[in-house]
């Protein structure tokens, strides 16, 4: 068994919380501004963890961090 933790990673529900400042743009610039790597994640980039780590056979009792360099 392994956890994938991603960080922020764009969805719909960052794109609301962006909209609920009023200004989505303003909003939305400076959260990226904010980040280690200059973005977000993409829901793909997630996703393809995932798939390694269902082939991963030999890989287990991990937490694969995934945020951009949060946490580095």
């Amino acid at each position: 068994m392994n956890a994938i933790c991603p960080g922020t990673v764009d969805s719909p529900s960052l794109h609301e919380r962006w909209h609920a400042t009023g200004d989505f743009d303003a909003a939305r610039k400076a959260f990226i501004a904010r980040q280690p790597i200059g973005r977000i994640a993409r829901p793909e980039e997630v996703a393809d963890l995932a798939v390694y780590l269902a082939g991963a056979t030999y890989t287990t009792g991990q937490i694969h961090i995934i945020d951009g360099g949060w946490t580095a």
